[in-house]
């Protein structure tokens, strides 16, 4: 299994965000219960957030990230993934 790395930059609709962010919430709890989001939350400035997931590979991570609320609702203006190579931690 690969691990990624996820930045979220939010779009401009804040109340529109606000309105889907319990469906979102409940999304990444479901990850959370199967593995899958291994760690997310939002950056201080409350302008995107951060998170780790680990899934097969690169498409599957992307069916992951299609099927989440925010992308739905389309309040996301920004999506980075990168794969990160998990070396020393709690999580190694």
């Amino acid at each position: 299994m690969a691990k990624f790395v996820v930045d979220l930059v939010y779009g401009e609709d804040e109340e529109r965000r606000l309105g889907v962010r319990p469906a979102h919430r409940e999304y990444c709890r479901e990850l959370a219960d199967r593995g899958v989001l291994l760690a997310g939350g939002p950056f201080a400035d409350n302008l995107g957030a951060q998170l780790i997931y680990e899934a097969a590979d690169a498409d599957e991570l992307q069916k992951v990230l299609d099927a989440d609320p925010y992308t739905e609702a389309g309040v996301i203006a920004k999506t980075t993934v990168r794969e990160w190579n998990l070396l020393t931690g709690a999580w190694a």
